[in-house]
């Protein structure tokens, strides 16, 4: 694989203006060569600068175990120094215009990706890829089960160890695609 990622947050919401807790990404750049981001957000900045929670979400956290809820929650890197360093990160690994064959790759269209457009937009800046360049993970592994089984997510709730799982997934779905063998 290359010039493929994938990406995962976490987050203190379900809609676009919500805090962005992690962000993990983790991929295959131009070459070939793996490549990962890792950052862990300040939640109190984020909440001092008017992005918003969802009541059920933040219940949802609450219950989780206290490792998950505070690697979650116990960030300390700076929001908009961070998003630039994830704009860099992209530029700097993959080849995104029109005709490079860039996909990155989100478990939902519908939930990672807004939400993150809109924390891009937040901090004045734009979101580094075209949306034709935008994948859901989620529909393959909902429509080929089996694809779910090569996760092997140790780190539930972790945006990196999330993304490297999902990963795991959609390789395998590819070479199974390729052999004919989804069934």
């Amino acid at each position: 694989m290359r010039n493929v990622l994938m990406i995962d947050i976490e987050t203190t919401g379900k809609m676009p203006g919500c805090r962005v807790l992690t962000i993990g990404a983790f991929g295959f750049d131009k070459d070939g060569k793996q490549v990962e981001f890792y950052k862990r957000l300040d939640a109190a900045k984020m909440h001092d600068e008017g992005l918003a929670d969802d009541a059920q979400t933040i219940d949802w956290w609450a219950n989780k175990p206290k490792d998950v809820f505070t690697e979650a929650f116990g960030g300390s890197d700076d929001p908009a120094t961070s998003i630039g360093e994830f704009k860099s990160f992209c530029y700097g690994n993959f080849r995104m215009g029109k005709d490079d064959g860039f996909q990155v790759w989100c478990n939902g269209l519908d939930f990672d990706f807004p939400i993150l457009k809109a924390f891009f937009e937040h901090y004045g800046f734009h979101f580094p890829w075209k949306y034709w360049c935008q994948y859901d993970y989620r529909t393959i592994k909902n429509i080929f089960p089996i694809v779910k089984a090569a996760e092997k997510n140790k780190d539930a709730h972790h945006a990196l160890e999330d993304a490297k799982a999902q990963m795991r997934g959609l390789r395998d779905f590819f070479e199974r695609a390729e052999k004919g063998a989804l069934t």
